[in-house]
């Protein structure tokens, strides 16, 4: 009886040490995968197309028809696809169904959106409203011509406008549609406004063709301060060299407010500017629109008819760069949040922020027009709308 408990126990003791050397064979098996996949790059392409199947076809997507007779103006925000026409905003979810209608007395829409909020406003006109998820908040309408509007992540909206007289007017308004601010400018041409998203600050970057040469300045505007004194209102004032020409700004949500110009990108941080970046011949995209990071992409002549391409992500906080290789040529670029879509002609390949591709979506005709959402994308065409899920 002794003897046959030792051997049950022996038998056991095997059983668990071979258990424990399979275990550990597999996670040793999975760390060396792991490793693989992040260090080395054709590794990482065969995994996401053999294993993970990544690549995405049209007939893995869910679609929503248009009406071609319409002029059909489509934008994502938040977990939704809208499309007005006719003064009126259908929206849709991701599953291509339509859960919501909402009147719009709009017909040429700019839109804008930060996270649940969509703001649109009337091209060259003066109405303009709110949208809070699928509820409608408020509108408004303003004298001279609308240009531009931008709504932060609490839902404070700038609009810029024009008349006759100035060439610039901004107006800020709060969350229940109560005007704060209204500046107006004479001599010069705003070319973009971001909102922080703590609703403390302003910025207007901004072209001055008054001189002989244009001027591109950056101005920081106290919200709280223009209240209660405009003269003091603007806190940071930055004048640009005459060789550079402002582009593009935007408030990020650690703070950074990133400067795009045609020959470098700036940021400012505690009223200091720092240069992150010069743009040579080689970047032919460059966007931040993104959640803490700026990218941009390089290519690289290999032959007579081929070269490859880089996306260059950069953390604007740490200055920490991750890149993202493909063998072709970029025509498009677009952003939001942490999602990077690369529009290499009839594909398009999404990537995050850590430079791991996502999906890459092969269509079966040239891909022209793209939006992206906070976790998926669709692709526009003239008889439908393709929605990507990332």
């Amino acid at each position: 009886m002794r003897n046959v408990e030792e051997n049950v126990k022996r038998q056991l003791d095997v059983k668990k040490t071979i258990i424990v050397i399979l275990v550990g064979i597999i996670l040793l098996c999975l760390i060396v995968l792991i490793i693989l996949y992040f260090t080395r790059e054709d590794f990482r392409k065969w995994t996401d197309t053999t294993i993970l199947r990544k690549n995405l076809v049209s007939e893995d997507v869910r679609t929503i028809d248009l009406n071609i007779d319409k002029n059909n103006q489509i934008y994502c925000y938040s977990k939704y696809i809208s499309i007005l026409n006719d003064k009126n905003l259908k929206i849709y979810n991701q599953n291509g169904e339509n859960i919501s209608e909402l009147p719009i007395n709009i017909n040429t829409a700019i839109f804008t959106s930060t996270d649940k909020y969509l703001a649109i406003a009337e091209k060259n006109g003066q109405e303009f409203c709110v949208i809070f998820d699928k509820t409608y908040l408020w509108s408004g309408k303003v004298e001279g011509e609308i240009l531009q509007i931008n709504i932060n992540k609490n839902g404070y909206v700038v609009l810029v406008t024009t008349d006759t007289t100035f060439k610039s007017i901004i107006t800020i308004f709060d969350s229940t549609g109560n005007e704060l601010i209204k500046r107006y400018l004479s001599k010069t041409r705003i070319v973009d406004v971001s909102l922080s998203n703590d609703n403390k600050y302003a910025a207007f970057a901004e072209l001055d063709t008054s001189g002989a040469l244009i001027q591109s300045n950056i101005e920081i505007l106290s919200i709280d301060k223009a209240i209660q004194n405009e003269k003091e209102a603007i806190v940071y004032t930055y004048n640009a060299n005459t060789a550079k020409m402002i582009v593009k700004i935007k408030y990020q949500t650690k703070g950074n407010l990133v400067c795009v110009y045609d020959d470098s990108v700036d940021i400012i941080n505690n009223n200091n500017n720092e240069e992150v970046f010069t743009i040579d011949k080689k970047i032919t995209f460059t966007s931040a629109e993104l959640k803490e990071n700026i990218v941009y992409i390089t290519e690289e002549q290999t032959g007579l008819f081929s070269s490859t391409s880089t996306a260059t992500i950069v953390d604007t906080s740490s200055n920490h760069k991750t890149y993202f290789n493909f063998d072709e040529v970029t025509k498009e670029l677009y952003t939001k949040n942490d999602i990077i879509g690369i529009n290499i002609g009839s594909e398009i390949y999404f990537v995050n922020t850590n430079g791991l591709l996502i999906k890459k979506y092969i269509s079966s005709q040239e891909i022209t027009n793209v939006n992206i959402a906070d976790n998926f994308a669709i692709i526009i065409y003239k008889d439908r709308i393709e929605i990507i899920k990332l």
